[in-house]
């Protein structure tokens, strides 16, 4: 009897609602071309694709001022180091020439060069222990460039969390902005501190250009940045899928007469359908069109005595 519904169901191109074993993935309905034609079968040849993976999180615009203290104090400390080296030298010139300064005025000389050049040191090595290797790495000169921006209001210094972490963060983050557009964020490097909430460590960017004006400080926005190489598979057609038992699938024709159901595993959203990383290859033919009428086919031979 369940078959003969079944059989109807496909003539009248009805779905049937599936068994439980109905749900098991690899099954192949066979179907010969005049039941096709009746059903009205049309298959789509898949598009190779690729989608960038990447992570979703919020930025948050950061004080600047903490920086350009110490990128001021970086630069007296500079000052005071050449002035106090020219005197060591100056005092250690005069001491050997004719003995005009003692022997104790050139050592005490030497001593502040010496002092001097611990304290430039430890300042330098502030700027990486509190914002992180991308920032110590910068030059004296890249750096006072960089706090020239963000004091004219021509660049943003922001923070990227996200709840799985950034890894090694590169290249580019957006920030959804709202009704004030976007802006893009050049990753630096990690920070040096850990966002107490996600226990994960964020990432260091810089916004420039125009969209640095609407980021003051303490700003929160969404933020979206790729994580890693791009993935390649197939766009599966929106036409193509069916869901059912938590599970989404869609129907390969593996040769004139039989069609494979395969499930998509790990499918990212598109405007097309779903981006099927896996378990699909480009050129091969999914239904379209009667997709629900082979599953009801399905059903009714799994569920046939």
């Amino acid at each position: 009897m369940t078959f003969r519904l079944a059989a109807l169901a496909l003539v009248l191109g009805l779905a049937i609602a599936p068994s439980p074993a109905a749900t098991a993935p690899a099954a192949v309905v066979k179907l010969d071309a005049a039941t096709q034609r009746r059903l009205g079968l049309a298959t789509q040849p898949l598009a190779a694709a690729h989608r960038a993976s990447g992570a979703a999180g919020f930025a948050r615009v950061l004080d600047p001022v903490p920086l350009a203290t110490l990128d001021a104090d970086i630069a007296a400390a500079a000052a005071t180091l050449s002035a106090s080296q020219a005197e060591a030298e100056r005092t250690q010139a005069l001491n050997a020439a004719d003995q005009t300064v003692s022997r104790k005025a050139a050592d005490a000389a030497r001593a502040q060069a010496r002092a001097d050049a611990a304290k430039l040191q430890l300042l330098r090595r502030r700027v990486g222990l509190e914002w992180g290797p991308a920032l110590s790495a910068l030059s004296d000169a890249a750096r006072g460039r960089l706090v020239s921006d963000l004091a004219a209001g021509r660049a943003a210094l922001v923070r990227i969390d996200a709840t799985s972490g950034l890894g090694a963060p590169r290249g580019t983050a957006r920030l959804d902005l709202g009704p004030d557009g976007a802006a893009v964020a050049t990753l630096m490097g990690p920070t040096r501190s850990g966002d107490p909430r996600l226990q994960t460590t964020g990432a260091l960017g810089v916004v420039r250009g125009p969209a640095a004006m609407r980021l003051g400080v303490g700003v929160v926005a969404p933020a979206s940045l790729a994580t890693g190489a791009p993935a390649e598979g197939v766009i599966v057609p929106r036409a193509a899928l069916l869901r059912t038992a938590g599970k989404t699938f869609a129907y390969v024709r593996r040769d004139s007469g039989a069609f494979e159901r395969r499930v998509i595993d790990g499918g990212l959203p598109d405007p097309e359908g779903l981006f099927a990383p896996a378990g699909f290859r480009p050129g091969e033919a999914v239904v379209i069109r009667g997709a629900a009428q082979l599953f009801a086919a399905e059903a009714a031979g799994q569920g046939a005595p």
